[in-house]
């Protein structure tokens, strides 16, 4: 019997409680969070709702639904997954085409960050656009370059500026407080005079993203470095619309993160 794709939607706090029961025991399998953490996910973060593929009253796979710019309607598909006793039934594939339809039905556009390189193909597959990189990397840096903590609010600001002028989705300040709150750190540097920041994951050695002008990635690339300790390896981005604003994978292994758009 195949599973039965639903979709939960997220209108008022009764539901986020139900969403989290319904995503927590899977969520927990395949990404090792704790139960206190996804709660919190659920209760903070500016969820649209939830799609689940249900066997019985067994979660087999979900993609959570979040709208991190309410002013903007494209929505983020976060906590992709399949168990793993359920993988190669096709589910992911019927779960996207699920949000395909949510898209169109609500004008919204739809972007995911795998982690994993290895589901490049079957996103592309599934229709996604796939942001370039033009070349991978070491940047080292031996100086202890002066960089500040941020605000949620500081680095919402940035990010407007920079990813928004690139057509990328910009985090509202309640979502990147969340973040704050969960290990991540908002660097802000200066560099030609010119402001731009960092978002680390410290723990892990991971740079999520970098703001910055194109004329300025590899030298805000040595400043994040040297924020991490002065070295990480960088994939710099080679899609055209990025000239003006850039988001970078970045990390110190293969652990690089990848924005993928549906069209």
């Amino acid at each position: 019997m195949e599973p039965v794709i639903e979709f939960l939607q997220c209108r008022q706090n009764a539901d986020r409680d139900k969403i989290y029961s319904a995503v927590s025991a899977l969520w927990a399998l395949s990404f090792k969070d704790s139960q206190e953490y996804i709660w919190q996910f659920c209760q903070d973060m500016p969820l649209i709702g939830a799609v689940l593929a249900k066997d019985g009253e067994r979660t087999a796979g979900l993609a959570l639904l979040l709208q991190p710019d309410p002013a903007k309607k494209l929505y983020y598909g976060y906590g992709v997954c399949t168990h793993p006793d359920d993988r190669g039934r096709g589910i992911c594939t019927r779960i996207h085409e699920k949000i395909r339809s949510i898209c169109e039905d609500g004008g919204a556009g739809y972007f995911v960050r795998p982690a994993d390189p290895s589901l490049i193909p079957l996103y592309d597959r599934l229709g996604l656009q796939i942001l370039q990189w033009e070349d991978q990397r070491i940047v080292t840096t031996d100086k202890v370059i002066s960089h500040a903590l941020l605000s949620p609010e500081e680095y919402a600001r940035l990010r407007e500026r920079y990813f928004a002028a690139a057509g990328l989705c910009a985090w509202d300040t309640s979502a990147l407080q969340f973040m704050c709150r969960e290990g991540y750190t908002a660097a802000g540097f200066s560099v030609e005079g010119t402001e731009c920041a960092a978002f680390l994951l410290e723990e892990e050695r991971i740079v999520c993203e970098i703001c910055a002008p194109g004329s300025l990635l590899e030298q805000a690339a040595i400043y994040a470095a040297s924020a991490l300790g002065g070295q990480a390896v960088v994939r710099f981005p080679g899609n055209k619309r990025l000239d003006s604003g850039a988001v970078m994978g970045y990390g110190t292994g293969e652990a690089f993160y990848f924005n993928l758009y549906m069209e």
